[in-house]
Order: C-alpha cells, then structure tokens, then sequence
C-alpha cells in the first residue's frame, strides 16, 4: 500500500506522522503535568490530594498509641457531676494536685481573663501550677488579625511553659498539619504546644529536631488512628480518685475538652468515615510525633512535579511500540503502582507525594495517544482511498466502499465496524434501559390518551364526570411519579442543610400533618414517646419528608378502624424512630428489596394503595446521607414495624 497522500500533507509518511504525534504528545503532556504538579495546590488538584492522602493515611495508620501520653477528658459525664462549664479554677488546681507524679501536664484550656466572681482562684491555681513545676498552658495565635491570646500574667509566670493550640486548616477544612514554630512579630517565635509539652519533661532531643523545622512552615501530622485512639480518663473520676494518681507517673498527661458542644472538635483525615476529632486527641497525635519523629514528610515543590513525572513518561514512551491491550495494561499498572508507592512511602518512609498530577497523567496518556494515533492512521485511509478514487480504482467516491483494496486497509475498515458496531450496540442498549425506566411513567399518559380517543366516540363515552375523574387518577398518578423522581434526586445531591432539633417536635409535627388523612379512615396514630426531648443535628426538610413517607404507608396499609403507634427512644448510639402499624405485613423475601426504587409490596393485589414505589428508597437515601439507617421488621397479618436510626 502506498504511504503517499497524508491528510493536508500528502508525501508525509504515516510513521513520520505518528512518530510527531507521540512525540508532541508526550513534550505537550510532561509540561502540563510538570506546572500542574508544581502548582497544584492553588488549582483543583487540592481537592483530589486531600481525598488521595485522606485514604492513604486511613489505610496506613496502624500506629499504637504511646502508653505514656494520655488524656483527661471534661466529658459530659464530669460536666454532668461539676456542674456547667467553666468551673471554678479551684477544681483545676486539686486535679493538677493529684497528677505530681507526671512527666508533664498540659491544659487544652485558655486561661485568657480573669474570674471576677472568685477572685482568688486565679492566685490558687498558680501557686498549684508552680508547685507542680511542669505545667504548660495554651495560648492561640490568630494569623489573620495578627493577635496572640494568652493567659493570664499570674498563671503564665507560674507555668513552665506556654504553647500554641491553633492549628492551620486545609482548604476544605480538615486538619492535617501543624505549624510548629509561629511568629507573628519579628524575633518573637511562638513554640507550638507540643515543643512546650517536650520541654517541662526535658525531651531535648526531641525539642533540638523540633527546632529544625522552619518557622511558619505546615508539617503534616502522622496520625496514629481515628478519633478515641488515645487512652483517655474522664476528669471527674482522676479528680474523684477513681483514677489512681500512680497511674500518671512518667506520663504526658494532655486535659482537654471532650463533652459535646464544648471545646473545638476539628476535621482530620478521617473524619470521612468517623466522627470528627477533639482538639485534645489531635495535640496528642501531635506530641508522639514530635516525641518519635514521625511527620509526614513532602518534598519540594520542584521534586514533586519532577516524581510526577515518571509515570506517565514511562508510560507515554512505553506506548508507540505496545498493542492498545499491552498499552492499557501499562496504563492501569501505572495507576496501580502510583497508588501503592504513596501507601508504602507514607507507611514505611513517613513521606507523601501528592499524586493528582500524576495519576492525571497517567489517565491522560493513553486516551490521548490512541486518538491521536487514530486519528492519523483513518486520515491516512481516507488520503488512500481518495487516492485510489482519482486514480479510477474506485468505482464510487464512498470511502467505506472500495472495489479494489490492499489486505492491510481492509483488516483496519473491518475492526473500524466492529467498533462502530459495539458502540451502536451500547447505544441500543442504553436506549432501552431508558424505555424500561420510563415505562411507568408513560402508562398513566397512554391511559389518558386512551380515555380521551374513547370519549370521541359516543357510544364508548363515559359520563363526564367518570370521565373526569379517570383522567385526573392518571394525572395524579404521574405527577405522584414525577414527585417521587424529584424528592429522591434532591435527596441524593442536595446540599445538607442541618441544625440541632427536637425529633419529638419532629415527629410530633409529622403524626398531626396526617392526622385528617388518618381520620378519613377512622385510623388512630398514637405518639406517646416516654422521653421529653431528643435532640439531633439533622436536616428538618428532609427528614420531616421521610418520617411522613413511613406514615403515609403505614396509613395506606393498615385496615380501616386500626391504629399506628410511633415512638421515640434511644440505645447506646443512636435515636430511634419507630412507625408501627396493624396492616397486611411484609413477606420476609420482599424485604430484601423493599427500598430499591420502584419496588412496590402487592402490586398485584386489587385494590393496593397507589404509589411509585419511590417513598422507601427516599427514606432510606435521607437516612444513609444522616450517618442513620432504616430497617423493617414485619409479620404477615399482624403489622410492620419500621425503625429510622440517627446517630445520637
């Protein structure tokens, strides 16, 4: 076959064409990676990072807590037998009393004015710091207005040290790093809290590579698990003597806060899958790192985007000699090994190497590179068979029809239709699934058009009003369809908007918006919860909507003249919302599927409640993005009892 006739260029070969398109490709592609790489952090390869170095530090955090850092937590438990916060500083006194025996003690707790009811307990508190002699106090620096809180003059003299608590967020929020040596005025460097918990108990080595960090600089903490990692005693019990005081002998002793609503409770990487951590927990993780010299470590920018690199110019040059089946391959082997040398350099060699540039790389090279190959490879047929039109060895100017055609052209036109061949099929496919989706949406339109053509004819019309009635069942049915698409597609991507409230009040307002509904079917709901208030931080829409879709079934479902009986309650966790009914039960078979969409329980059965089989797939997406689930049990001709669990 002739290599004359290229496109616009008809003497250039194919292989000098494909030869400048892996190389433009592979020049063009290294570029963009390099100055993505190089500043991603002001770009949205952030975001990407922050959810590859989120899972990384999940998967890879297997640290044991150190046996000598614990915590003294002010639980709700100690709030709860101290009375409400704050407390008098005569309290905080006796507790650092008992703890004399600590390496070192630190107090998560900002000391910054004066109590003007006790006076004295300001003087009784550091005279009880000074005799203890390695008690650190926390001060926060506030970067954006310059300002530094500290505490008091007479507990800061009487203290061995201050350190900052404040800790540099992420662009989304979430804690990963901490600034170990801040300075907000020259000559004043501010020591983080950590670096003043390791010099009350004479930690010098650990102060000497602290001090190496440079000065305002984020390092990232190497978590050593989730939230409740370290051992943790409640204030009230160490202070009662429960706790005996021989227990902090030589340790690090953190008290913080850990009651609910009380102190800063901060997003970490894994606060994804778990709730978010105290600000106590995270200045312990903070002291065993500094303590073993733990950081994660990331290298310069330079060194970052040049790493990114490799990959993708392993691949990109790996591709003009490999199959497209060896190229994928390569490519997926590439993701792969990217993902797991940033688990084991995290794991084994504390350091991160961001790798959204990378595996944009990676997942760029071979989408690009078949197309441009492609592309030159049909263009060279085209210029072919356009040769071979003008030279009258085509009997029509059809590329796709030649008479007379070299085996090679022909090979390429034939996996050119297998192709076009699998998309059309795809296609069809797609096509339908979409019919079958849409079915039931357009059944209650065909009834109407049906109705209508009979009411055409007067020997097959109905009284206007039967005919009217008919019409207005089928439009309610697909607005009722229309609304369920709705509510579950709003429910699965709207932003939560959530706040505490009362799930008596919640529920209560749910059972009185069906009570005429109820009363239509001479049905009583009883809602007598035994508690008087359960509060939850849950998005009130959404949630109202749920509860009354269990309602509304539990209405439909049950026989004239029964009743339904909701409730409120508690178990170690959770809340729990109950909706029982008397109705027909629920076979344990269908239960399986009782929440997919489009699901519904006697379909078959005459007379059945209508209904989109939308209502249960709502309640448990809203359930699901609370952190809650639903569940169902039921026994036939005896009821249903349906519980919505919300993290309590």
């Amino acid at each position: 076959m002739s290599t004359t006739g290229l496109g616009s260029r008809p003497g250039e070969p194919l292989w000098h064409r494909i030869r400048t398109e892996w190389l433009g490709l592979n020049l063009g592609l290294a570029l963009l990676i390099f100055l993505l790489s190089f500043y991603g952090e002001a770009t949205f390869l952030s975001r990407i990072n922050y959810l590859a170095y989120d899972a990384t530090m999940g998967i890879t955090a297997r640290h044991h807590a150190r046996d000598d850092i614990v915590i003294i937590a002010l639980d709700d438990n100690s709030i709860e037998a101290l009375g409400y916060w704050p407390w008098r500083r005569t309290i905080h006194a006796q507790l650092i009393a008992r703890l004399s025996q600590a390496r070192a003690v630190g107090l998560d707790i900002l000391f910054d004015a004066p109590n003007p009811a006790y006076p004295d307990d300001d003087r009784l508190l550091a005279q009880a710091i000074e005799r203890h002699g390695r008690v650190v106090l926390a001060q926060i620096a506030d970067t954006q207005r310059r300002v530094l809180q500290s505490p008091l003059p007479i507990l800061a003299r009487a203290a061995h040290g201050i350190g900052r608590i404040d800790a540099p967020t992420d662009q989304d929020g979430a804690v990963r790093s901490i600034v170990l040596q801040r300075t907000l005025q020259p000559g004043e460097p501010l020591a983080h809290f950590s670096i003043a918990m390791a010099q009350a108990a004479d930690a010098h080595a650990a102060v000497a590579r602290a001090n190496r960090h440079p000065d305002n600089t984020p390092t990232l903490i190497s978590y050593t698990g989730p939230p409740k990692t370290f051992t943790t005693y409640p204030y009230v019990k160490v202070l009662n003597g429960e706790v005996p005081a021989a227990t902090f002998d030589g340790k690090y002793v953190l008290i913080g806060s850990w009651a609910s609503g009380l102190g800063d409770v901060l997003p970490t990487p894994f606060s994804r899958s778990n709730t978010a951590m105290a600000g106590v927990e995270v200045l312990a993780n903070t002291l065993q790192n500094m303590l073993e010299d733990r950081w994660i470590h990331v290298p310069t920018r330079g060194t970052v985007a040049v790493l990114s690199l490799l990959p993708m110019l392993v691949v990109g040059l790996s591709l003009r000699r490999l199959s497209p089946r060896r190229s994928f391959a390569l490519s997926a082997a590439a993701l792969l090994g990217i993902l797991l040398s940033n688990g084991l350099l995290m794991a084994y060699a504390s350091v991160w190497i961001p790798p959204a540039s990378s595996l944009i790389g990676v997942m760029l090279i071979y989408p690009l590179w078949s197309w441009r190959s492609q592309e030159a490879s049909l263009r060279h047929i085209d210029a072919e068979l356009q040769h071979l039109h003008d030279n009258h060895r085509l009997s029509i100017r059809t590329p796709g029809r030649p008479t007379s055609i070299d085996r090679s052209l022909s090979a390429r036109i034939i996996t050119l239709h297998q192709s076009i061949g699998l998309l059309s099929t795809t296609v069809r496919q797609r096509e339908e699934a979409l019919r079958f989706l849409s079915h039931d949406m357009r059944s209650p339109q065909n009834s109407i058009l049906a109705l209508t053509a009979l009411q055409r004819h007067r020997g097959a019309s109905q009284p206007e009003q039967a005919f009217l009635d008919n019409v207005e069942h089928y439009a309610r049915d697909t607005l009722r369809l229309v609304d369920g698409f709705v509510h579950l597609a709003r429910a699965e991507v709207v932003e939560m908007n959530c706040h505490e409230q009362d799930l008596i009040e919640l529920v209560a307002g749910a059972c009185d918006a069906r009570w005429p509904q109820a009363t239509q079917r001479s049905i009583v709901i009883d809602f007598t919860p035994a508690i008087d208030h359960a509060y939850a931080q849950v998005d009130s829409s959404l949630l109202t909507r749920a509860i009354g879709n269990l309602l509304d079934n539990a209405i439909h479902y049950s026989p004239e003249g029964s009743s339904i009986r909701c409730d409120v309650s508690r178990d170690e966790t959770s809340w729990l919302i109950q909706v029982h009914d008397q109705g027909p039960g629920i076979a344990p078979e269908q239960i399986a599927t009782l929440y997919e969409p489009f699901e519904r329980l006697n379909q078959q059965t005459r007379g059945s409640p209508p209904g989109s089989g939308l209502g249960l797939a709502f309640v448990r997406t809203v359930m699901q993005r609370h952190g809650g689930s639903i569940s169902c049990t039921s026994t036939p001709n005896q009821g249903s009892t349906f519980t919505a669990r919300l993290p309590a």
